[in-house]
C-alpha cells in the first residue's frame, strides 16, 4: 500500500498554508470516490494527502442576488435536493452513483478531477459556470471552459485550492434538462450525456447552450449546434440538422463502454431530444 503523510486542516487558511508548502506532492482528499480510487490503481502517488472533508465553510448553496454559489465541498445530494428547480444541475448531480456516494462526491472534487464523463461538467458547461480558486497567494476565477485542459488535467496550480462555483440563474420561464446514457441504470459511468440551458418567446428559441460529456478529451459546448437553431422558426427538419451537427463536433474514443460510433450517434439522439424539448416548451413546436 502506498504510504502518505495525512493533514487535517481545520480552516481553510490553514488549508491554504497546507498546499503552499506540500502543494507539488499532495493531493486534496474530499469525499475521496475519485481519488481512493486513483490512489488504489497507482495513478496518483501523494506523498501528503491534505483532507478538507471536515471543512464547513466549504459546503454551502445559496444565492447572491442572480446567482447561485456552490461550496466546493458540498456534495452531489445536497446539490440534488438543494436545487431541484435547477433541473439540468439536480438530475446530473442525482445521476451520480448511488446515494451512498452522492452523500460523500463533492462538487469541487467532480470538476478537479477533470474527467470528460464528469456528471457536473456538462451543466455547469451550459450555465456558464466560474470556478473560484484560492492559495496563500490570493484568489482568481477561472471560468469553467477554460479549467480543464484535457482527461484529468486542469488549470489548477499545485497550491489552489477550489473554494467554489458560481453561475447566473436562468430565471422564470427559462428550460433546463439533463440526459446522461450508461450501460445500467445506477452506478453507471456515462457513455455519453448532455445538458441544456435555453430561453423562448414562444415561437422561437432566443437562447440556447448545450453541452455534452464523454464524447471528446474534454466536456464540451455545442456552439455550432446553438447557432443552428437560436432564432429560427422549429421544425422536424431543424432538429435533424442539429442532431447531425451534434454529431460532427464529438470526437470520441472507443471503450469498454461504447465505440466511438456508438458515441457520435447517443449524442445525436440525445442533442435532438433535448433541443425537441425547448422547442415543444418554448417556441410552440407541435410534433
Amino acid at each position: 500500500m502506498h504510504e502518505f503523510e495525512l493533514i487535517r486542516p481545520g480552516s481553510l487558511e490553514e488549508c491554504l498554508d497546507a498546499l503552499a508548502e506540500h502543494g507539488d506532492h499532495a493531493s486534496v482528499l474530499a469525499g475521496g470516490t475519485d481519488l481512493n480510487i486513483l490512489m488504489d490503481m497507482g495513478l496518483k502517488t501523494p506523498g501528503f494527502v491534505i483532507d478538507i472533508g471536515t471543512l464547513g465553510e466549504l459546503r454551502f448553496l445559496r444565492g447572491e442576488g442572480g446567482r447561485q454559489v456552490i461550496g466546493a465541498a458540498s456534495t452531489h445530494g445536497d446539490v440534488r435536493s438543494g436545487l431541484e428547480g435547477l433541473s439540468c444541475l439536480s438530475l446530473a448531480s442525482g445521476s451520480v452513483g448511488s446515494p451512498q456516494i452522492r452523500n460523500v462526491a463533492t462538487v469541487g472534487g467532480n470538476i478537479a478531477n477533470a474527467s470528460p464523463s464528469g456528471d457536473a461538467f456538462p451543466p455547469l458547461l451550459a450555465l456558464d459556470a466560474v470556478v473560484a480558486l484560492a492559495s496563500s497567494r490570493g484568489e482568481r476565477e477561472v471560468a469553467l471552459r477554460d479549467l480543464a485542459t484535457g482527461p484529468g488535467e486542469t488549470a489548477i496550480e499545485p497550491d489552489e485550492l477550489i473554494t467554489h462555483v458560481s453561475f447566473d440563474l436562468p430565471g422564470d420561464g427559462a428550460y433546463t434538462d439533463f440526459v446522461k446514457v450508461g450501460l445500467r441504470n445506477a452506478l453507471a459511468i456515462s457513455v455519453a450525456s448532455a445538458a441544456i440551458v435555453a430561453r423562448g418567446d414562444g415561437k422561437a428559441l432566443t437562447d440556447v447552450r448545450i453541452a455534452c460529456g464523454a464524447v471528446a478529451p474534454r466536456a464540451i459546448r455545442m456552439h455550432d449546434v446553438e447557432d443552428i437553431i437560436i432564432g429560427r422558426q422549429p421544425e422536424r427538419a431543424l432538429i435533424e440538422e442539429a442532431a447531425k451537427a451534434a454529431t460532427s463536433i464529438c470526437c470520441p474514443i472507443s471503450d469498454i463502454r461504447g465505440t466511438a460510433e456508438y458515441r457520435r450517434h447517443v449524442t445525436g439522439v440525445i442533442v435532438s431530444r433535448l433541443v425537441e424539448n425547448a422547442f415543444t416548451r418554448l417556441a410552440g413546436y407541435r410534433r
